[in-house]
């Protein structure tokens, strides 16, 4: 194992680099990703993150390190590009800083698809003039009528799996805001929240989402870890609900803990200051 000389509180990009390369963390992700090669590029997609997000440099190294180990386990990306997972900090009961992993869209979906179990996975809004009609024997949906302005009046999460199985949901945009403001009101009403700022972005996920986590299929390994996750936010965070819809990584997810982004640095200044 090699020497750490750092203190381990410290939180600096460059303090979090030694850690994050200690012999044994560093062979944890390998085995984790299949290799060291692997390893190295998922720490340094890791570092990347922490050095243009100030608010993580508060958090705990441990808890960084944590959160990123799960992220590479459920074989997402913590890079905010991708949609598929997110670091964020949070400052917890006790008002300490803490690092935490929130699953994105993209990345549940991403999850979903790999398991091969799907034929397809589809959300999409409902406009004025249309209705979604539910079969009450079968529970089979379909929509009827023809949209007569483009005024989205709610949105549908629907799949089929190859075995036949398929499930449709559908949420007026009055209910998707009611559900949005009983699990995660602090967010909801954030002026700087994804509700307020790209309403319908966060109306189509909430569906999509409830969908997958109540009547789709995960890998048990994956739904493990999410469900140990969301178990230990539900403990660390004031205020997180199990059933929060908010995107993941945004100022709308409990922003009142967040810290505002700074300016995105390049990986090059931000190589050339660990090394």
């Amino acid at each position: 194992m090699s020497d750490q000389t750092q203190d381990p509180n410290e939180t600096t990009p460059k303090a979090l680099a030694v850690y994050l390369k200690n012999d044994d963390i560093r062979n944890n992700f390998a085995d984790v990703l299949g290799n060291q090669r692997e390893a190295g590029a998922y720490i340094s997609s890791v570092l990347l993150v922490v050095a243009n997000t100030p608010g993580l440099q508060k958090c705990t190294l441990q808890s960084i390190y944590t959160s990123a180990l799960r992220a590479a386990t459920l074989r997402l990306s913590v890079d905010p590009s991708t949609g598929q997972a997110y670091l964020v900090p949070y400052k917890n009961k006790d008002g300490k800083s803490i690092c935490t992993l929130i699953p994105g869209y993209k990345g549940l979906h991403d999850m979903a698809v790999r398991t091969n179990k799907y034929r397809y996975i589809n959300a999409g809004p409902l406009y004025e003039g249309q209705e979604m009609v539910e079969d009450q024997l079968t529970g089979a949906c379909h929509i009827e009528g023809k949209a007569i302005n483009r005024k989205v009046i709610g949105w549908f999460a629907a799949f089929e799996m190859f075995n036949g199985y398929s499930k449709v949901i559908y949420m007026s945009t009055e209910d998707i805001h009611a559900h949005a403001k009983r699990y995660n009101p602090a967010g909801y009403n954030s002026d700087k929240s994804k509700w307020k700022t790209d309403p319908a972005a966060m109306e189509k996920k909430t569906p999509l989402r409830l969908l997958l986590r109540k009547w789709g299929y995960l890998d048990p390994i994956d739904a493990s870890t999410l469900e140990a996750l969301e178990e230990e936010q539900a403990d660390i965070i004031d205020g997180f609900s199990r059933d929060i819809t908010d995107e993941p990584g945004s100022p709308s997810l409990a922003s009142e803990h967040m810290e505002p982004p700074a300016e995105k640095r390049t990986a090059e200044s931000i190589i050339n200051d660990l090394y």
